[in-house]
Formats: C-alpha cells, structure tokens, sequence
C-alpha cells in the first residue's frame, strides 16, 4: 500500500502534501487544528462518550450538522469547522459545512468497514442517477485518534450512469489515521475506509473521526441538523 507521508513536526504550510497526478489535489495536514482546541474537542466529546454511544446504536451516519460560515462559532464543534477553513480553501462560493462524526470498529470485517461511495446532498438518491446527484465543494477529515488499520481510501474513479468508472482503480491512496490528522479531498472522489485485509488481527479499536464537508447550498439530506444542536443530540449536556 502506498501511504501518504505526513510531516508531524512541520507546520501546516510546510506539511502540505500533494500526491500523484491523478489524485493531486489531496492534502494533508497536521496538525489540522491548534493542540489546544483538538484537546478541548476531546474534552468536552471524549472517547467514553462515543464508545457510550456506539454502543447504544446512536445513528452516527444520519445525524449530521449544518453551521453556515457567515454566523459566529457558537461551540467546539463550529469552532473547530472555522479553524479548518484556510487549510481546506473552498470555493468563494461555499456558504457552510457539513459536519458529522464517522465511528467505526477496525475490527467490523477485513475488507471495507465503510465501503467506497460519492458523497452527495443527499444519500437517499442513488449514485447511478446522476442527474440528481450534487457533490460537495470539498471533502475531508479530522482524524481524532491513530488505529492499527481503518485507512482512508481514495481512488481516481468517477460517477457515471453505470457507477464508479472504471471499475477498477488505476491510482489509489490510503490514509492512516493519525491524532488530529487533517486530510482534504475533491467532494467528487470516490472514498470508502479499509478493514485490515491481509495484516495480523489487533485489538478492535474505535476508529473516530470528523468529516467535514464544504458546500454552496445546504445538502438536502432530511436528518440534516442546526448545528447549533450538537450538543443536545450527542448528550453531552446530560
């Protein structure tokens, strides 16, 4: 597996990273945020409470937030969004973000713990209708804590009528998590997370994460929350 290099003691300009031609805009960052306001992220959300959560089956795909950027942070959560701006460097058309906390055990299956897809608007329509299908400005991911395994895996495919073209990747990347790793993508790549496929089985670890998606339009998705809301539906006021 190729694995994008990161730099842990540059700094954020300097640990810029670009890959190959077909995957050239894909950045890397870390830190992604100041140590202080990762460690507040972590305080005020911390590991307990997602595992807490996970296992009550809290629906961590179909709770996502909308913060417009034109409003004041009002918590961590928009805190952190605000602070990843400059490093994702959206369009000047981008209104807001999307944001959610993707939780996986590394341990789900050895293959895809979170099978490869097109981010879109709205995840009730499907890829092959195209016509209907809006990707966001920019993707990308807050890595929370490093796993033995759960890589972030991009690939140069495309969408079309008939599904991710070719079939078959010609370039891929993969992504380690690391503690407050930032990765940064087209919202138009296919992406999906890889369980540990051939490699010695390790303890199962949580594998945490915030996504961060750029748009210029809220996504249409109907479990679309205020973001302001954050700290309600994740009980973390209890």
């Amino acid at each position: 597996m190729n694995e994008i290099q990161t730099n842990p003691q540059a700094s954020a300009r300097d640990s810029q990273t670009e890959t190959n031609t077909a995957l050239s805009s894909v950045r890397l960052f870390k830190p992604g945020v100041p140590d202080r306001q990762f460690n507040e992220l972590r305080r005020v959300f911390p590991h307990s409470h997602f595992e807490r959560l996970f296992k009550e089956d809290f629906r961590f795909y179909r709770t996502t937030f909308w913060y417009p950027l034109d409003r004041e942070p009002e918590n961590i959560f928009e805190s952190i969004a605000s602070s990843l701006k400059p490093l994702a460097n959206p369009s000047p058309n981008v209104t807001g973000v999307e944001w959610w906390f993707s939780v996986l055990l590394t341990n789900e299956t050895p293959q895809w713990i979170l099978p490869c897809h097109f981010d879109r608007d709205d995840m009730a329509v499907a890829e092959k209708d195209v016509e209907r299908v809006h990707h966001p400005d920019r993707a990308s991911v807050l890595f929370l804590n490093a796993v033995p395994y759960g890589e972030l895996v991009l690939t140069d495919q495309v969408l079309t009528e008939k599904g991710a073209r070719p079939k078959q990747p010609r370039n891929m990347h993969f992504v380690r998590p690391s503690r407050n790793l930032y990765v940064v993508f087209p919202g138009s790549m296919y992406h999906g997370v890889i369980g540990r496929m051939w490699r010695p089985m390790r303890p199962t670890k949580l594998r945490i994460a915030m996504a961060v998606n750029w748009w210029t339009a809220p996504p249409a998705a109907a479990y679309l929350h205020d973001s302001r809301e954050g700290t309600r539906l994740f009980h973390l006021d209890e």
